[in-house]
């Protein structure tokens, strides 16, 4: 049967990166670099002084230095890092020293305005660009240090993260972002199929529903939060959000067919649900059947190994008759005595063999009788499911009679339902048939006959569907035999 996924159309993340500085005059960007490069040296050598070295402001100014290099000259792909690394060196030695610059320097080096924050970024998007991830993913996962409440730094680790197949940091910093008040619907996507993606399913669902509470008219988390309840096996909750779904969707011309396909889908999820109960019901009927099915071979082999003694029993009695009558044969009579009484010692076992299966046959029948009245059960809620599927079906036709999906999923329903009662003739002894079989026989060719305008239906919509032509064609041929039992 073709099943309709209820997949979510995403678009996958795209997002600029910061574009670095356009390229400056040669000559004086040397002298830029040269510069840069100078201040680093000297500040190098002043924080190797014994008495400079101890004093937090040395090491700003070397910090400063190494974010100018970042800044103007770009030749030290990692200069913003060093400078990140060497301004925390200097909020240690302040804070040993008592600790009163420690704010002015976590002041100049916080937020998105800050130099720090902006050399970070673009020293990472230029990572970014050569795909080398795990750069560009250290130095944004720093510039997201440096503002705890920007939701571009850390969105920006969660893409390249993943993009360098680092789904633990992914799912970390899309969480942070989340955290931090981002509303990306792609970031709640994305974050969710990382949890499904490791069987994490709950915190997938969690996710979704923050999504949805932050974009409440967005469709696709909701049937994304729909996959993922059908993921975990949570077929209730998908279907009470279908519900949702289509109670959300406006019964206008406008939305007709969305409506038209969420009401379809609603029939999908009860006609999988009715297939989970199909599941459960088929070991049950099988195993049921094949206990019936052994226990009527025993008792025809009882019965056989019965005559057999019945018979032997008699041939006994009558080389008893010819021993008394005929004593010059006695040997001869004798030793086919013996070989009759063997076959009814051997007889005797078989019987009692059999006897023996089919008494614990028997007793497996009357233990059974909770699995009849669980069969009950399973079969009655597999038939509710299905009439909901097929009361969807014609629902979803009803607003738009030109769904394809609603239109093939009920001409299957009706193929198959059609094929199962056909089972039952083909089953029946002549007398049974003689008796009811034709009148079956008219209802499966109406069966049969439904089925038809629907697959019909179908063909109009899409001339070029293999499965609709192949229905048809197995329909042509039933209905021709219909016709020749009229």
């Amino acid at each position: 049967m073709k099943k309709i996924i209820l997949a979510s159309v995403m678009t996958v993340f795209t997002t600029g990166v910061f574009a670095q500085n356009a390229a400056l005059d040669a000559q004086l960007k040397d002298a830029q670099c040269k510069t840069a490069a100078d201040d680093i040296a000297k500040a190098e050598k002043a924080t190797q002084d014994a008495k400079k070295g101890i004093k937090s402001a040395t090491w700003v100014k070397l910090a400063d230095a190494y974010l100018e290099m970042a800044s103007v000259c770009g030749k030290d792909s990692l200069a913003s890092e060093k400078a990140y690394n060497t301004y925390k060196k200097a909020i240690e030695i302040d804070k040993a020293a008592g600790g009163k610059g420690v704010k002015d320097i976590e002041t100049a080096t916080s937020g998105t305005s800050s130099k720090l924050y902006t050399s970070l970024m673009q020293q990472g998007a230029g990572f970014y660009n050569l795909k080398n991830f795990k750069n560009a993913l250290n130095l944004f996962k720093l510039a997201s240090s440096t503002s705890p409440k920007d939701t571009t730094a850390s969105l920006y680790a969660g893409i390249v993260a993943q993009q360098g197949q680092n789904f633990e940091e992914a799912k970390a910093f899309f969480g942070k972002f989340i955290d931090q008040g981002g509303k990306d619907i792609a970031v709640f996507y994305g974050l969710s199929e990382l949890y499904k993606n490791d069987k994490e399913i709950q915190k997938a669902v969690d996710i979704l529903k923050k999504g949805i509470q932050v974009n409440p008219k967005d469709k696709d988390l909701q049937s994304s939060l729909i996959n993922a309840y059908l993921s975990g096996g949570m077929m209730n909750e998908a279907i009470e959000m279908m519900k949702q779904l289509i109670a959300n969707t406006p019964n206008t011309p406008e939305s007709s067919k969305n409506l038209a396909e969420n009401i379809k889908n609603l029939g999908t999820l009860y006609e999988n649900g009715a297939e989970e109960y199909a599941r459960k019901i088929r070991p049950i009927e099988s195993e049921m059947t094949r206990t019936l099915k052994d226990k009527a071979e025993y008792e025809k082999d009882l019965s056989g190994a019965e005559q057999r003694k019945s018979a032997q029993e008699e041939e006994l009695k009558r080389l008893g008759d010819r021993l008394k009558k005929e004593p010059k044969s006695a040997t001869s009579i004798k030793s086919s005595i013996a070989s009759v009484n063997q076959m009814i010692a051997t007889a005797n076992t078989e019987i009692d063999v059999y006897k023996q299966k089919i008494a614990k046959i028997n007793t497996s029948i009357q233990e059974n009788s909770t699995k009849e009245a669980e069969l009950v059960t399973l079969k009655a809620k597999e038939t509710e499911l299905k009439d909901l599927a097929v009361s969807n079906y014609k629902k979803a036709l009803e607003v738009d009679p030109s769904n394809f999906d609603a239109n093939y999923n009920l001409g299957v329903f009706y193929f198959n339902s059609a094929v199962v009662i056909k089972g039952t003739v083909d089953r029946m002894d002549m007398k049974t048939y003689n008796e009811k079989g034709k009148a079956i026989e008219e209802q499966v060719c109406a069966t049969f006959t439904q089925s038809k305008v629907y697959f019909d239906k179908c063909k109009s919509l899409k001339a070029d569907d293999q499965d609709t032509d192949a229905n048809l064609s197995n329909l042509q041929g039933v209905l021709e035999q219909c016709s020749k039992r009229k």
